[in-house]
């Protein structure tokens, strides 16, 4: 199956999670996963992100890293710049406003954040996606903003966000997709053995 044909199925699969009863206890078991986790408990940095549409929510997440002092990082995607984000520092979730493709991302008055200062193992970067492979490859929405971006910080903690059942054996991968470090679902963390 082609990236094209695979993020089209996987985006049905999502939207039938998403209209299920349970959706909301799932996503609360991959954020009580993530903030159990030795990466989160000793990060200082936390990028996230917001989610859109049927995406698993992580706001507790963020909620929880402002009460530990964690510095939390939202990205904003480049309006001029093709496949580019940069992240920007938020203290809650009303500096968050809606942005490119509807999704909520930091107000232009948050500070931006650079590569050097995220790329440390003090950085844990939660990273969205279609769906994910068992060797931690991503689908995402073809524009490579992830991508890119990991490929700047390769000293940060990744981990990649998905249930179960948006696991695929295979994902079609490019000599510059990156594989995310650990795989959290519903059923807990798994690290990508390389």
């Amino acid at each position: 199956m082609d990236k094209n044909t695979l993020r089209k199925h996987m985006d049905e699969q999502r939207s039938t999670l998403y209209k299920n009863n349970n959706f909301n206890e799932l996503c609360l078991k991959v954020q009580n996963h993530v903030l159990k986790h030795p990466l989160f408990l000793s990060a200082k940095n936390i990028c996230t992100y917001a989610p859109a549409k049927s995406e698993i929510d992580v706001n507790s997440i963020s909620q929880t890293a402002w009460e530990q002092n964690k510095a939390v990082y939202y990205p904003r995607c480049s309006k001029t710049q093709k496949g580019i984000m940069h992240f920007y520092l938020c203290n809650n979730f009303s500096e968050l406003e809606k942005g490119a493709y509807g999704i909520l991302e930091p107000k232009k008055s948050c500070p931006i954040c650079s590569e050097d200062t995220l790329n440390s193992p003090d950085t844990l970067i939660l990273v969205p996606a279609l769906s994910y492979s068992p060797k931690g490859c991503r689908l995402g929405y073809g524009q490579g903003f992830y991508d890119r971006f990991l490929a700047k910080i390769p000293q940060a903690g990744s981990f990649g966000i998905t249930f179960t059942a948006l696991l695929s054996n295979e994902i079609p991968a490019d000599p510059w997709d990156l594989p995310v470090q650990y795989l959290v679902t519903e059923e807990g963390i798994q690290k990508i053995q390389i």
